[in-house]
This record gives structure tokens, C-alpha cells and sequence, in this order.
């Protein structure tokens, strides 16, 4: 029988799921086990699930092994982190698709969104974009921020750089598995990030190849983990900008872009934004200002650190949205653990119930248990 952790992988193991089917169905059944065991016809009820993907995760036996992928995280020094481990970044829990399965190597902080910057740009940069992300990553990283790319060629590889060059702290989230480094001439940059100045991160299963999809998925992770996003040098049809857009549209973040030369395709990207609204940008010391950062800034509530050892966890939780999310709490501690039971005690039906069990398993207030069976977090 699997654990729950395990369910999970393995739901991230099938392809065509990616993150926002995951949900769906983990809303829908209440719990990966749930999901794994479900007929293809129940399967075919749940919204964006279709008759291909339902056949896909009926015959998960036969297209997925969850302890091999856990086998072989080990080997490569990767932990996996589910959305329903204590562990899991609270920031990243914000998002309306939060990936549901991470693979870590190296040390992640709870503060590293504190002074999270995304510092992203185009792949074809030129030597001033290079050496101003470099000069930002580590003028940045030495005052304290933590700088978050994607470890592509180009802005990316310079940011994680300049970070270094000051000591500092970086995370490069991944567009492909961890089990290779894309670019293969970033294998040494990425082995100094994990070696002390932070982590690589992939939702990806260890061999996923890097491929058009995958990026733009990556990027909606980069622009959750920062608090501001800064764009170096990006064309107008640039995965920076879709970055840029995010963070600003999504998480309410600050989005600043580095001007350049009005005849140069490179930067026409920057220009559009600061056109539309983003932060013009010269200096670390103005991006620093502007966030309010020069005096030691003041941590947001959202981005709380998990308590630590002998803390009690009530102390960081958010009153509970609603009163029917109380009912089900006070439901599982009588005993009534399944949901077959809630939908029996509480009245209600499974369509109703499901939603609230997963937001509560996100929100850490549950915790499920092999058998389809919950319980309260202590």
C-alpha cells in the first residue's frame, strides 16, 4: 500500500496531469489514495480529466513506481518534498496551482522569500546584460535578499553568479528533472548553489527533459517565490515578461526592468513594461529603496517561517475560512475519519466535502492516512 507521500509522487509521476488536474482531482476524491483507486468512469467525471487521462491514472501500476523515483532522488542527493509535508515553503502555498510534488537539493529557508528577488531575462544576452544581472545578483544578494532564477543561459546564469561572487543565497528553479542540468555547462554553477548559498528546485519527476511546456510552468514558481521581480534585458515575446506579469498580476508583487537602448530588440520588453507601469531601474540601491529594504524591511505574515521545535503551530495558522471547515475538523476528532463518514454526519455530499479536505490538507489543519482515513494536525 502506498503512503501518502507516495500517492502524491505518483500522481505527479503520470503525464499530462501537471498540477492544476492534480487538484482537480484531489478536491474531487479527497485524497491521492482516493484518486489512485477510482474507476476510469469516476475518473471521467472530474473537470479537464478526459476518457485518455482517466485510462492514464486507472493503469498507474503498470506507468509509475514511486518508490523507484524516491530510490533514485536519494541517489542524486534530491529530497522530496509533497504540499502536504510540514516542510513544504509556506510561500509557495499562495499559489492557485502550488506544485504539488518538489524535488530539493540543497537548503531551503522559509525567509528566502523574505527579500526574494527574481532576477530573469533573455537567454541571448548581451555583454551589458550579462555584467548588470551579474552586478545585480550580487550587490543584492550581499544586502540580504535572496536572488531566484532559473539557471537558463544568459540573465539567469549571470544573477545565480553575482549571487555567489558576494556569499550569498540563490535558488534556481528548474524547467526539466533533476537526475541532469540544462545547460550541461551549468553543472558546476549548480553544484556551488547546493553546496551552501541555497538549492535547486524542480516539480519535475528526476528525468523529465527539458521542453517548451515545462518552462513556462517553472516560471509561475519563480515569480511565487520572490517578493520582487526584475527584468535585465527580455525581447517582447520573452518568458521574462510572462514572469514579470505574474508576479505583478497574481502576487500582487513589485516588477521593476533595467532600461536600455531604445534600438535594440533585446530590451524592447523592458521598455514595454516600464511602459505599462513597471518600476524603471538603475541601481540596486533604488530597488532596495523602493522595497523598503535599506533599513532591514519587515516580514509579511504570508511569508511567517514555520514554527520552530515546541512552537505551537495555532500560532501561525489563519482562522479558519468558514464555519463548515469547523464542522469538519470537529467531525474527524469524533471519530467520523473517512469521507464516506463526514458525508454521513455532516449531511452533505462528497462534491461539497472534497474541496474543504484538500484546502485543509494544504492548510496543514489535516493530515491524510493510509486507508483514505483523516486526521487533525496537532
Amino acid at each position: 500500500m502506498l503512503t501518502p507521500q507516495e500517492a502524491l509522487i505518483t500522481l505527479n509521476l503520470i503525464p499530462g496531469l501537471g498540477s492544476m488536474r492534480i487538484q482537480a482531482l484531489l478536491e474531487y476524491f479527497g485524497s491521492a489514495e482516493l484518486v489512485l483507486h477510482a474507476s476510469r468512469s469516476m475518473l471521467s467525471n472530474v473537470p479537464r480529466i478526459g476518457p485518455k487521462l482517466a485510462a492514464a491514472i486507472a493503469d498507474w501500476r503498470n506507468c509509475t513506481n514511486a518508490r523507484a523515483e524516491v530510490d533514485c532522488a536519494e541517489q542524486f542527493g534530491v529530497r522530496i518534498i509533497t504540499l502536504q509535508d510540514a516542510e513544504y515553503p509556506a510561500f509557495l502555498r499562495r499559489m492557485s496551482d502550488p506544485p504539488v510534488v518538489l524535488y530539493v537539493r540543497g537548503n531551503l529557508l522559509q525567509s528566502d522569500s523574505d527579500r526574494g528577488v527574481a532576477i530573469v531575462g533573455t537567454r541571448q544576452a548581451t555583454p551589458y546584460g550579462n555584467t548588470t544581472a551579474r552586478r545585480f545578483g550580487r550587490e543584492l544578494a550581499d544586502a540580504g535578499c535572496t536572488i531566484i532564477s532559473g539557471l537558463a543561459r544568459g540573465i539567469d546564469t549571470a544573477a545565480h553568479w553575482g549571487a555567489l561572487d558576494a556569499g550569498g543565497r540563490t535558488i534556481a528553479v528548474l524547467g526539466f528533472g533533476m537526475a541532469g542540468i540544462y545547460p550541461e555547462e551549468n553543472a558546476r554553477l549548480a553544484e556551488l548553489i547546493c553546496d551552501g548559498h541555497g538549492a535547486l528546485v524542480s516539480e519535475f519527476p528526476m528525468y523529465m527533459r527539458p521542453s517548451k511546456a515545462t518552462f513556462p510552468q517553472r516560471n509561475r514558481i519563480v515569480a511565487a517565490w520572490s517578493r520582487a521581480t526584475l527584468v535585465v534585458e527580455a525581447p517582447q515575446r520573452s518568458g521574462s515578461l510572462h514572469t514579470a506579469t505574474m508576479a505583478g498580476a497574481d502576487y500582487g508583487n513589485r516588477v521593476f526592468a533595467i532600461p536600455g537602448p531604445i534600438n535594440q530588440i533585446s530590451f524592447s520588453g523592458c521598455h514595454a513594461l516600464i511602459r505599462d507601469g513597471a518600476t524603471l531601474c538603475t541601481s540596486p540601491a533604488e530597488l532596495l529603496e523602493d522595497m523598503q529594504w535599506e533599513q532591514g524591511g519587515q516580514q509579511l505574515e504570508l511569508f511567517a517561517e514555520t514554527p520552530r521545535e515546541g512552537e505551537k503551530q495555532d500560532s501561525v495558522r489563519e482562522p479558519l475560512s468558514d464555519a463548515e471547515s469547523a464542522d469538519i475538523l470537529q467531525a474527524i476528532a469524533s471519530g467520523h475519519d473517512t469521507l464516506d463518514a463526514l458525508c454521513s454526519v455532516l449531511g452533505c455530499g462528497a462534491h461539497s466535502i472534497t474541496p474543504r479536505l484538500m484546502r485543509l490538507q494544504i492548510e496543514r489543519r489535516i493530515i491524510p492516512l493510509p486507508g483514505g482515513r483523516f486526521s487533525n494536525a496537532q
